[in-house]
């Protein structure tokens, strides 16, 4: 079998020699990180397993001879001639079981001697003479000597934790535009304040391992610990091929939807990032293979849940999988009678969330005060309602008794010949009429 889950170690991240521009705009610090192995939580959940037991994962050097091979135009025919010939040594040495390495847990993770690891490395074709699928320490070698500098929202809030600058560069480099190269949005532990009057703003981080920044959209609103919060996702067009969402041409995904090519930002190694048991992936990329897990949106998706007040994560995943490519090559060997695959190396599920008492203390400095400012609110709202309605009222009140007024001093026409006079009644002449005065109570002769 293959595969490393490696999810169940602790991450430790140190931030040194913090300090600030002399305009506060910006904070500057060293990135360290490293992991440390848990593992009492490993054998809990892997029957017993330890970082000494032996497994078996693909030939990844190999693979990568035969992927530059077959698809650097760059290296000279002399040294592809090289590498031609390691391959049928290493075949001829081998045998059948060269498409496969075996090592400790802990050497396939942190360090594994291997001979074409150190031959590609003579030819400088490699980082390095072991081969290592995650170091432990800092994964990049600027960590140390070049600052990571990222905004303060001193001058403006919306750019709050956002990268300047990422272990001394603005752009990753391996990418094929300067847009995808640009290194946008923040480690992805806060975003800027008030999202929760912007439900479809993106929120965006850099993500060190997918070597990009990603934009992550609003799906729902939902709680932890008691916190209300926005929950953030990767969208479906992030990861689409370039005949879906021709932007990812520069993301070299040419073919599948749902997967990142990560080989010229690895060294030419053939690694390919999906989501865990390659959730949302195009379904032909695990046609080769058989999952024991089925994928599973809850448990193998990428999200962050925000506080949309403060923009602080309260609880999130980032859930990757890695995976190499073995293809069907007819000039090399055995690999000549197998089917092309994505085998999956490692999954990796970093989680990070807000402790018991942080979020009592997050409750009760802001969402106590916002409660009691939204009862507040809708108390105000409903005295200025009934205000309202209490001056319509007193304003209908004096129109009815002005109307009133007016009419009981209005004078009234009456016909001559309906009209009593003080013989009892008057001419029956049509044009004569009485006209009586309400202030004098008497009648009088008019004419039409």
């Amino acid at each position: 079998s293959s595969g490393i889950n490696a999810e169940y170690g602790q991450k430790v991240q140190i931030k040194k020699q913090a300090n600030f521009s002399g305009d506060l705009r910006y904070a500057m610090y060293y990135d360290y990180e490293y992991y440390v192995f848990n593992e009492s939580l490993t054998q809990q959940l892997n029957n017993k397993s330890t970082l000494h037991d032996i497994i078996y994962i693909p030939n990844i050097p190999l693979l990568t001879v035969v992927s530059q091979i077959a698809h650097n135009s760059l290296i000279p025919e002399a040294l592809k001639s090289q590498l031609e010939e390691l391959v049928e040594k290493f075949e001829e040495m081998r045998g059948v079981d060269y498409l496969t390495l075996n090592g400790s847990v802990h050497d396939v993770l942190w360090g594994l001697d291997d001979p074409i690891m150190k031959v590609l490395y003579s030819l400088k074709l490699a980082p390095s003479p072991q081969l290592t699928l995650q170091m432990n320490g800092s994964t990049d070698p600027d960590a140390m000597t070049m600052p990571t500098v990222v905004h303060t929202g001193h001058f403006d809030i919306s750019k709050v934790d956002e990268y300047h600058l990422f272990h001394g560069r603005n752009s990753s480099g391996c990418w094929g535009s300067d847009a995808a190269n640009t290194i946008n949005g923040t480690e992805g532990s806060m975003f800027e304040p008030l999202l929760v009057y912007n439900k479809s703003k993106t929120i965006t981080i850099y993500n060190e391992q997918l070597f990009r920044s990603v934009d992550l959209v609003f799906t729902n609103e939902s709680t932890y610990q008691g916190i209300p919060c926005f929950e953030y996702r990767i969208p479906d067009w992030a990861l689409q091929n370039v005949t879906n969402n021709p932007i990812n041409e520069a993301y070299y995904a040419w073919t599948y939807s749902g997967m990142l090519n990560l080989t010229q930002c690895a060294s030419n190694v053939p690694l390919y990032i999906t989501k865990s048991m390659f959730l949302d992936a195009d379904s032909r990329i695990a046609e080769n293979i058989t999952l024991a897990v089925t994928a599973n949106k809850t448990l193998h998706d990428t999200y962050l849940c925000v506080e949309p007040y403060t923009g602080v994560v309260v609880d999130g995943h980032k859930r990757v999988q890695i995976n190499v490519q073995m293809e069907h090559s007819p000039a090399t060997g055995i690999l000549n009678e197998t089917q092309p695959a994505f085998i999956p190396l490692i999954t990796v599920d970093e989680h990070g969330s807000i402790t018991p008492d942080l979020a009592d203390k997050l409750k009760s400095a802001l969402l106590v005060p916002i409660q009691a400012m939204h009862v507040g609110f809708y108390l105000l709202c409903a005295f200025g309602a009934l205000l309202v309605l209490s001056s319509v009222i007193l304003q209908v009140k004096i129109v009815s008794n002005k109307y009133r007024q007016q009419e009981e001093d209005k004078e009234v026409l009456v016909p001559a010949e309906q009209t009593e006079n003080k013989s009892g009644y008057i001419s029956d002449n049509s044009d004569q009429y009485l006209s009586f005065d309400a202030g004098t109570s008497r009648y009088y002769e008019a004419s039409e």
